[in-house]
């Protein structure tokens, strides 16, 4: 038997929010609220799990009464029991101040065994309220599941495999534990009649700040320590020249020379130009280099050229963290670092426990003033764990960065799949800790040497146990290809992607998608690009039938050149390329492959 509780989150609907077109800010009256989709595979999960052992399956959410509706879904699927924290109190928390409330409830509610989370929000993309939850808790947390082997009671553990972009692991770990699940571990179930009607009744547990004991200074926009200060439309990215004629061969033979031109094209060498500093401030800025069995993540070395640009600004020094990788230490020096600091350990691969433990005691003892993460899986998960125990807020995605002249830090990040951007601060907490989205920066080189501090990390003792490893050896042809053909709605079906697929044929490209596309199966999920899929930085990127919302920008800001081709002129992307045509793309991309094979 198995007690298993599933936390859940309602957001708007994506498809149902617009752009005010006189405030240009999003429009949410009206909006419905939904579960969380990928909240879905948690809930289905727990009650596979439930069938499998027995026991029973609880869900929590924290949200305004209207989040009723999401629960009594949960008990259509099977849930058992289900609680909805709502207290005015509570509105406008961040992702600590929610992962806080969500520990109280538990607390309140009482212990389980497994504790399930969906990896992500499709809001906010955070990824961070599971494994804060478990940091609250003090139990073990096990993110990005692909599949759950076993729930062994008898001897009190849990057997995982965990997927990342690098590598797949088989993991146990000790019960009570917390696990995050991709949407690949399973396909949600649709309620049938009956258990839909059952819900209709079914009692709906309320508790309120008073009920579950929550400090008033933890909880809500008050007890967040990270607070949104601006929002805003996605800013335009390029100055595009447009062909507007309705002339299928005068745009095919304008392209041509376009596709000649970006082709030909060199890559400019990134010189850096160190800024005016603003403002002084007492800590250095950090960027935590991510590594896989000693080998770098790639991401790192490319926030650490935005980080010696803020560095720089605020007249500070830039260091790197290292935990366990000495072979990195002069990759640091070599992309733009001052200083290095080392911690010595033996644990060459990413582990919970002990990376959150080296990471907190050198945040602690040296006091940066902010600490940048790759925005990749195992970074993430450990942000989110570090801000936790050094007790500081976390901003999650971040593709910008600006300073003011009292050294506050300003990190804007995409919200509800990119339809709007929202600039964030952490006024009154420090280190200020964000990760910051791959593929949005470009390395620099800073030949030169400085100092490196070391560490020992004595205490090495991990709940993590590690029964079978396997490096992921597949390669990404979308982020390694030069030309890259993308995808969208304006296609219409799954067989008109042959066009593309031609158009890349003949330019020795590969075929990319948008998320709808990918979402709706009629191309690879791998072959997804966007804040949700691959970030790419390709020569050329060519978009076809591709409305431009801004989760697709952020995915292809790296290109050296976009050209777009959409019948809809007022469709974002022509204010986000080089090159567009204003055109039919069935009558466009056939005549362009004409001349393009000659």
């Amino acid at each position: 038997m198995v007690r298993i509780i599933v936390s859940i989150k309602q957001v708007p609907d994506a498809d149902d929010l617009r752009v005010d077109p006189v405030t240009n800010t999003l429009v949410r009256e009206g909006v419905p609220a939904v579960i969380n989709p990928p909240d879905l595979h948690a809930i289905e999960e727990a009650v596979r799990l439930k069938e499998r052992y027995g026991g029973e399956v609880i869900v929590i959410t924290m949200g305004p009464p209207q989040a009723e509706i999401s629960l009594r879904e949960a008990i259509a699927m099977g849930a058992d029991e289900t609680y909805l924290i709502t207290d005015r109190a509570m509105a406008g928390a961040d992702t600590w101040a929610t992962s806080y409330t969500v520990f109280k409830a538990i607390k309140k509610i009482g212990d389980a065994d497994l504790y399930i989370f969906g990896r992500r929000a499709v809001d906010g993309e955070t990824e961070q309220v599971g494994p804060q939850t478990a940091k609250w808790l003090g139990i073990p947390i096990v993110g990005y599941v692909s599949k759950v082997e076993r729930v062994d009671k008898e001897n009190n553990t849990l057997s995982v495999i965990r997927s990342t972009e690098f590598d797949e692991e088989t993991v146990e770990v000790p019960l009570p534990a917390t696990i995050t699940v991709n949407e690949d571990i399973n396909t949600p179930r649709q309620p049938d009649i009956l258990s839909i009607i059952k819900s209709r009744s079914a009692k709906i547990h309320k508790l309120t700040k008073d009920d579950i004991g929550a400090e008033p200074n933890k909880i809500g926009l008050a007890g967040s320590p990270t607070k949104v200060i601006k929002v805003h439309p996605p800013p335009k990215t390029r100055n595009p020249e447009l062909y507007k004629e309705k002339d299928p061969k005068g745009a095919a033979e304008w392209l041509t020379e376009k596709i000649k031109i970006s082709l030909s094209q060199t890559q400019e060498k990134i010189e850096y130009k160190k800024p005016e500093p603003v403002a002084k401030v007492n800590g250095e800025l950090w960027v935590y280099v991510d590594h896989i069995n000693e080998e770098p993540n790639e991401t790192s070395w490319e926030i650490m050229s935005e980080a010696r640009r803020i560095a720089d600004l605020l007249s500070t020094t830039l260091s790197a963290v290292i935990i366990g990788a000495d072979n990195l230490v002069e990759d640091a020096f070599e992309y733009g670092a001052d200083k290095v600091y080392l911690v010595k350990s033996n644990v060459k691969r990413y582990d919970n426990d002990i990376y959150t433990r080296a990471l907190s005691i050198v945040a602690k003892k040296y006091k940066p003033e902010a600490i940048f993460f790759p925005g990749t899986k195992s970074s993430r998960e450990l942000a989110s764990t570090s801000a936790i125990e050094i007790n500081t807020g976390l901003i999650a995605d971040c593709t910008s960065f600006d300073v003011d002249s009292k050294g506050i830090l300003y990190a804007t990040r995409p919200d509800f799949g990119g339809k709007e951007m929202s600039t964030i601060i952490c006024p009154n907490h420090r280190p200020v800790m964000m990760t910051v989205r791959s593929g949005v920066f470009k390395p620099i080189h800073n030949h030169k040497k400085g100092e490196i501090v070391e560490e020992k990390l004595d205490d090495e003792f991990s709940r993590y146990k590690i029964l079978d490893y396997r490096r992921k050896e597949k390669r990404n042809v979308l982020t390694e290809s030069d030309i890259v053909i993308g995808v969208g709605r304006g296609i219409k079906s799954p067989e008109n992607i042959k066009i593309a697929e031609e158009l890349a044929d003949v330019l020795g490209g590969v075929v990319g998608v948008s998320k709808p596309l990918a979402d709706m199966g009629w191309y690879p999920k791998d072959r997804q690009v966007g804040q949700t899929g691959n970030t790419i930085r390709p020569k050329l990127y060519i978009a076809l039938g591709i409305s431009g919302a801004v989760q697709h920008l952020v995915g292809i800001s790296g290109a050296r050149k976009i050209i777009a081709i959409n019948i809809d002129p007022e469709a974002p992307i022509f204010n986000n390329c080089d090159y567009g045509v204003i055109g039919d793309l069935f009558e466009v991309v056939p005549e362009l492959i004409k001349r393009l094979g000659k």
